[in-house]
């Protein structure tokens, strides 16, 4: 399991080159901003080291909620899958947010490490 400072050097390997920024805002929260090719809304993807291996991800975007904001799912479950490349074996939990939940469709293994 992966400690705050190893959690750190992974998550700079989200870093997505000319397609946005990784940008560590303070040594516990990063930003990653994406511009997705197809798309003119840009994905802003916040990263939160909460702690005892806990690691929090928020999607936002002016993205309308109308169709289900496909293009800032499809970021989220971008990121999660890349997060659960980089850290095998990590859990991932769901909440609902202000618009529902989102799917849990996602396959995950069960670990201490919370995506």
């Amino acid at each position: 399991m992966p400690g705050d400072r190893e959690l750190r050097l992974l998550l700079e390997q989200l870093d997505p080159g000319e397609a946005g920024t990784f940008t560590w805002l303070d040594p516990r929260n990063a930003s990653l901003a994406l511009l997705p090719e197809t798309a003119a809304v840009p994905v802003q993807v916040l990263l939160e080291l909460r702690g005892r291996s806990q690691l929090g991800v928020l999607v936002t975007s002016r993205e309308g909620m109308s169709r289900g904001a496909p293009l800032s799912r499809a970021v989220l479950e971008q990121v999660l899958a890349r997060l659960q490349a980089l850290i095998p074996g990590s859990a991932l939990h769901y909440r609902s947010d202000r618009d529902g939940p989102v799917d849990h469709t996602t396959p995950v293994k069960a670990s201490r490490v919370v995506l």
